[in-house]
């Protein structure tokens, strides 16, 4: 394959890799909130989307400076980027609360039911037929998400040893809600895309951009509300080093990963695309293992083979005699 598609391919495993990684890294600091106040973890969901939006921000101004030719800019209705960035900032905040409760890792395999909700989505809002194997690939999926949650409750571990117990339950059902909201992103912005001319690079950027405006808003009202403490965010990242690396890190990871995937998507395909985004949940994985930040479970290794597989299956990658596509299955039958 060219170089043009195998870098960007690479940069995206990397990227992603690092990314769930880094937000695993920023909960796991602790440090004072405050002058005279004893350490505690770095856990300000809200605040952490804002780093993540900001992030995005990076592909604006990367499209901004290489695109040249005014007359080339797509011209669609700005203010529609408030659905799905709205769909993303949810995702993307509860994804962020769960990995106090649960390992990266297994964040990173429950996310795989995007594909579950994605499929419900694209029948009932898009009016995409399914085929046969893409509902093979969702029971896969399905089943393996079941199965690294019931390893996650019976057997896992939680950053806050006071949240033992319900911990894990409560993990699981933030990722899976926010996977939903994801679904939901992606259906939208596929919509806008089939409806405008919007290179993908910018409408990750207006994300960002839009994203931003609205975590000002919520970071305003999240402290009053006794939600989340902004002030003591702040005063967190500014005082220490290891949260200042791990941020400025996360936010360079998320531009190198939503601009890499969108090369893939552009140069190879969307199934390339999602089939690198699976692969890297191996990485955390063993990644996570050698950290000692997880322990191996076979459980969770076959619930991680059945995700695996239902993926591949759902994208098409692994072939099922029996579940044939039905332009496949007329071709075989006509003469």
């Amino acid at each position: 394959m060219r170089a043009a598609v195998l870098v960007p391919m690479a940069v995206m495993l990397i990227s992603g890799t690092c990314n769930t990684i880094l937000m695993k890294f920023l909960v796991r600091q602790e440090s004072a909130p405050a002058p005279g106040l004893a350490p505690i973890g770095f856990d300000f969901p809200f605040f952490q989307t804002m780093i993540m939006m900001m992030g995005e921000v990076l592909c604006l101004l990367v499209y901004l400076s290489s695109t040249r030719d005014t007359s080339r800019k797509a011209n669609f209705p700005s203010w529609i980027m408030l659905l799905p960035v709205s769909c993303d900032w949810t995702a993307t905040t509860l994804v962020n609360a769960a990995y106090v409760f649960i390992p990266a890792s297994t964040i990173q395999m429950c996310r795989g039911c995007i594909v579950v909700f994605t499929c419900f989505l694209s029948v009932t809002v898009l009016k995409r037929k399914q085929e046969t194997f893409h509902y093979v690939g969702v029971a896969l999926v399905a089943l393996g998400i079941t199965i690294v949650s019931m390893e996650a409750v019976l057997y896992g571990s939680t950053v806050d040893a006071s949240l033992a117990g319900h911990a894990a339950w409560v993990g699981i059902a933030l990722c899976i809600a926010g996977q939903i909201a994801q679904s939901s992103m992606l259906v939208i912005e596929e919509k806008y895309l089939s409806s405008y001319t919007v290179p993908p690079l910018q409408m990750v950027g207006l994300e960002g951009m839009f994203g931003c405006l609205i975590g000002l808003v919520l970071l305003s009202v999240v402290g009053p509300l006794n939600i989340e403490n902004t002030e003591q965010a702040i005063y967190m990242l500014h005082n220490n080093v290891w949260i200042q690396v791990g941020s400025i890190a996360s936010m360079i990871s998320i531009a190198l990963f939503n601009w890499s995937g969108v090369t893939v998507t552009q140069q190879a395909s969307a199934v390339a695309r999602s089939t690198i985004d699976t692969s890297r949940t191996t990485l955390i994985w063993v990644v996570e293992l050698l950290l000692a930040w997880n322990t191996f479970s076979w459980l969770q290794f076959v619930g991680f083979v059945v995700l695996i597989t239902g993926t591949l299956v759902y994208n098409g990658l692994i072939q099922l005699p029996w579940a044939k596509c039905a332009e496949e299955r007329k071709a075989l039958l006509e003469p």
